[in-house]
């Protein structure tokens, strides 16, 4: 993408959240449907005044995004939300009736939603990059496993697992627990705990008739860490159907 990714250190717990907040905030205001007015028996100038409403309300919400990254970040995708802002002012104002009939307000609204969902993904994996995190994640995010269950995805003991759960430091199979709690970040929106566990138990065809945890097991994560996030993103839709 170009973008060069936040210094784990200036990507805490509570600076994602808010990011991500923000994030979610803004995307839902950009909405294409919210570019345009559903009242057409409305007068033009009431539904000027309306939409004028609506794209301040972007404009404070993107800028309160942009006030929120850490100071001195490279943020690609900042830019490109500043650009695409500027594409759907103009689109607003080649659009006086409001109608968006040449569809040039939807298409800057769907181009800073794209932004958005790029940036999220982005700060989701810049803070799993640090193995504490990525491990509280895990603890969080798949709560309903077991111990033992934990034990069998990131290669440890249980008593590990429940040291890491107390907060001890992340040292023993560190890069596994980054890329575990990575392929989880792609998964969890289209399945549940169970499922993600099952997932990784599953042999595929497309692993050469291996299941990501065998994989896991038989060689460090560096060497099948493309591999295993491309079957993780590949794997979505068929989660969700």
């Amino acid at each position: 993408m170009g973008a060069t990714s936040l210094p784990e250190s200036m990507l805490s717990s509570s600076l994602r959240e808010t990011l991500l907040d923000k994030a979610e905030e803004l995307e839902e205001l950009v909405q294409p449907a919210a570019a345009r007015d559903e009242h057409p028996e409305r007068e033009v100038s009431e539904r000027r005044e309306r939409r004028m409403k609506w794209y301040r309300q972007v404009e404070d919400s993107l800028l309160d995004l942009a006030n929120a990254l850490p100071a001195g970040t490279e943020d690609y995708e900042a830019r490109k939300l500043f650009e695409f802002l500027t594409e759907l002012r103009r689109a607003i104002e080649a659009d006086p009736d409001t109608t968006d009939h040449a569809g040039s307000v939807g298409l800057a609204c769907t181009k800073l939603k794209d932004v958005l969902a790029r940036m999220a993904r982005r700060l989701e994996h810049t803070y799993l990059e640090d193995p504490q995190n990525a491990a509280s994640y895990l603890f969080e995010q798949l709560a309903p496993l077991s111990a033992a269950e934990f034990s069998e995805l990131l290669g440890v003991s249980t008593k590990t697992i429940g040291v890491w759960k107390r907060g001890g430091p992340v040292r023993t199979h560190a890069r596994r627990v980054q890329l575990v709690a990575q392929l989880c970040s792609y998964l969890l929106p289209a399945t549940t705990p169970v499922g993600v566990l099952m997932w990784f138990r599953t042999p595929a065809e497309l692993l050469d008739g291996e299941s990501p945890l065998s994989l896991l097991n038989g060689a460090e994560p560096g060497e099948i860490w493309a591999r295993l996030v491309d079957f993780a993103r590949g794997s979505r839709g068929q989660l969700a159907s």
